[in-house]
């Protein structure tokens, strides 16, 4: 992803704990339907030399290859099964207990394969080197060979893009996505050459280790996947956070007026006229603003004056008026105990922030759109790394201190269910505002 999965996923989603009580696994993306809809979708299937897999968690096996078909049955974690299928999405058709049905592959690891024989080159294919970034209409298969006769190397997501090296004759192109290399066929793919969408791996965090730090100067900024192409967002607010990423910039051709930049936990192309090196936003809740009145606001559509930065935070990230103050206490707080300020990956979220978090996360990570406190300005993200993960000392420190400043970390967010479960809901990074 070229964002926050593309970012986060690692934001790090190596960090979300979803291997779980009865996971039902995700498709990708997930999608937004209940885990026991049953709902049927078609997905592409095909043999697979994989022989066996061994469940890696409690796993519920469906009768189709994603979330939305019924449960059959659940496969303890360690039972080995054997597979029969793989669907485009990853998904292995497996039998366990004399009922074949599908699960997850990313709840289980491969512990045996068929000895198949190479695939045969197709006669008379030749390639020609490319400097191209490819974006996908639709999921597609990344092949060992440029053809279908080629066995499947990996599923690539419907708009993800990738690094295209070299095209056979027949037009396939040899790509690179996610440290995968293998063949796509061209008829499912966009093709670029500058200000193209890149895939910058897995999501680190919002600076991503960046300097060049710009704000947008009004609401409304928009960030595309492409120079001027495939909106992500478009009612990014006045002075957000803005850091320009020329690395990639460069890897996804350089265009006059466009900057490529990480922004709102994910990345893309801004125009360099909607930026400016100035934050213009207030520090302190100067009108007195409540919770309750920032609550009765569409969520995700914050008035700008109910806006502020953090005043300590390097990113000037953007809260809600009336959090501030307390926020501001418990980093003082944290400052004693750590010698350093909080770390504050995300904030205040918008509408269309939300809606693409969701479309490209689900809702096992990311919650309804116009429905997360983030929407709000009352919620916090701090970054997915260790010291803040569950078996952290930030964590464990604010876990057991931030309520003292009006600040929780919710009990359905926790590592674990009361019965002792991993909770697919976990997130260590997560804090809301609970004060006036």
């Amino acid at each position: 992803m070229s964002s926050k999965y593309r970012y986060f996923l690692s934001k790090t989603l190596t960090a979300i704990a979803v291997t779980t009580l009865l996971i039902s696994g995700n498709t990708v993306p997930a999608n937004a339907v209940a885990p026991n809809a049953n709902i049927s979708v078609a997905v592409p299937t095909a043999k697979t030399n994989v022989a066996k897999v061994k469940t890696t968690a409690n796993l519920n096996m469906r009768s189709g290859s994603s979330t939305k078909h019924k449960v059959l049955k659940t496969v303890p974690r360690g039972k080995t099964v054997p597979v029969s299928a793989v669907a485009s999405n990853g998904w292995y058709k497996v039998t366990y207990q004399k009922k074949a049905g599908w699960i997850s592959n990313k709840y289980v690891k491969i512990v045996a394969k068929h000895s198949t024989p190479k695939s045969p080159s197709p006669k008379n294919t030749k390639t020609k080197k490319v400097n191209l970034w490819v974006a996908t209409k639709s999921t597609v298969n990344m092949r060992k060979g440029a053809s279908t006769s080629h066995a499947v190397v990996r599923s690539v997501p419907k708009h993800a893009a990738a690094k295209a090296t070299a095209q056979a004759s027949n037009g396939w192109y040899k790509v690179t996505y996610q440290k995968k290399t293998g063949w796509i066929s061209n008829k499912y793919v966009l093709t670029c050459s500058k200000g193209c969408q890149v895939d910058t791996g897995s999501y680190t965090t919002n600076r991503a280790g960046l300097n060049d730090r710009y704000f947008t100067k009004t609401n409304g900024a928009d960030l595309y996947a492409a120079a001027g192409k495939r909106l992500r967002i478009g009612d990014i607010p006045k002075n957000s956070v803005v850091y320009r990423d020329v690395k990639w910039e460069k890897a996804g051709g350089q265009v006059g007026g466009w900057y490529y930049v990480r922004t709102q936990g994910m990345d893309g192309w801004m125009k360099a006229s909607a930026l400016t090196r100035k934050n213009t936003a207030a520090t302190k809740n100067s009108k007195g603003y409540t919770r309750k009145q920032a609550l009765n606001q569409p969520n995700g559509k914050l008035r700008a004056s109910m806006l502020v930065s953090i005043p300590w935070d390097r990113e000037k990230t953007l809260i809600a008026a009336p959090a501030v103050k307390d926020l501001t206490r418990l980093n003082s707080a944290f400052k004693k105990k750590f010698g350093m300020n909080l770390d504050i990956d995300l904030a205040y979220r918008t509408l269309d922030t939300q809606k693409y978090y969701f479309n490209e996360l689900g809702p096992y990570i990311a919650a309804k759109p116009g429905t997360s406190n983030h929407g709000w300005g009352l919620a916090i993200d701090v970054p997915e790394s260790y010291n803040y993960s569950f078996k952290g000392k930030y964590y464990k420190w604010l876990k057991a201190h931030s309520k003292k400043y009006n600040w929780v970390h919710r009990k359905n967010l926790e590592e674990f269910r009361s019965n002792g479960t991993l909770n697919p809901y976990a997130e260590a990074w997560h804090f809301e505002y609970t004060g006036k």
